[in-house]
């Protein structure tokens, strides 16, 4: 939910990070400017094109942290930001931008005395996900803006996954996979197996199978409040979770994992446009189908 507006001049900043990732290294050259940008006008900078630096440390007295790449480096920055509230500025230089919604000539208006006027604090709920090994100890929780994905590799067998709530047994599914997604993340895989866009303020999170064995396996959404239990039940293959599709964990049968809301939200900079505007531009929802003229 969009609860305050953006409207800092850059020049009053006083301390700013810029990161992007090693997975697009086109994006470095604007980050060096950007940086040098901010210390002109005298902000304390940090630089972090590789996008390997521990942020959730190094940013937690940061006015501003700025994300250049596309929505994929917007996810890895808000899994490396989580127990901070740091506002965060997604510069697309990619395809989509769906959730980076700046370009990088917004930034560079905005580096050169714009103030923005429309630009909105817009918290995003994130995931914690905690994976507890049948065998082994359990592993640290990750993190996931968009979703977490019970995902199969080459070999494709059937899943069994037992489901509770709050310590309620909810459900078993048997499906090729699970997804489990943020409002954010509702708009990105979940959606493509038929789940629901979920409105960017509500706190929940919905579960969405993977081709159910089924019929009456369908999507549902849950509370933001809820603690979701997971176990892998039957043999398994090159199974695995993955998390907003650039960390994998694997699993095995009987392993367990628990997914709730993070302890903190993503503090994103929106654009101002609306929601509606966005999936109508990015994602062509609602609109009607082209034709070819020339076909008659």
């Amino acid at each position: 939910m969009e609860t305050a507006t953006f409207a800092v001049p850059a020049a009053a900043l006083r301390q700013v990070v810029v990161t992007s990732t090693r997975h697009k290294p086109q994006a470095h050259p604007l980050v060096r400017e950007a940086a040098a940008g901010f210390r002109a006008l005298g902000a304390e900078v940090l630089e972090d094109a590789p996008g390997e630096l521990p942020l959730a440390k190094l940013a937690a007295e940061a006015d501003l942290v700025v994300a250049i790449g596309g929505d994929g480096t917007l996810l890895s920055t808000a899994r490396r930001l989580v127990g901070t509230h740091v506002p965060t500025l997604g510069v697309n230089l990619g395809k989509l931008g769906f959730l980076a919604e700046h370009s990088a000539d917004d930034l560079r208006r905005y580096l050169a005395g714009d103030t923005p006027t429309r630009w909105r604090l817009s918290p995003k709920m994130m995931l914690q996900v905690h994976l507890e090994p049948l065998h082994g100890a359990a592993l640290a929780p990750a993190y996931a803006l968009n979703d977490v994905i019970v995902s199969q590799g080459v070999m494709t067998r059937l899943v069994h996954i037992d489901m509770d709530v709050d310590g309620e047994h909810a459900s078993q599914y048997r499906a090729d996979g699970l997804v489990i997604s943020t409002p954010v993340g509702s708009t990105a895989y979940s959606l493509s197996l038929g789940g629901p866009i979920l409105g960017q303020g509500l706190r929940a999170f919905v579960v969405t199978p993977s081709a159910p064995h089924t019929l009456t396996n369908r999507p549902i959404v849950l509370e933001g409040t809820a603690r979701v239990g997971f176990r892998v039940s039957g043999p398994v293959d090159e199974l695995a979770l993955v998390v907003d599709g650039q960390e994998r964990l694997e699993l095995r049968a009987g392993d367990r994992f628990t997914v709730c809301a993070a302890p903190t939200d993503f503090c994103l900079i929106a654009s101002g446009r609306s929601y509606f505007d966005i999936l109508r531009a990015k994602l062509a929802w609602g609109a009607a189908p082209r034709l070819n003229d020339a076909a008659g």
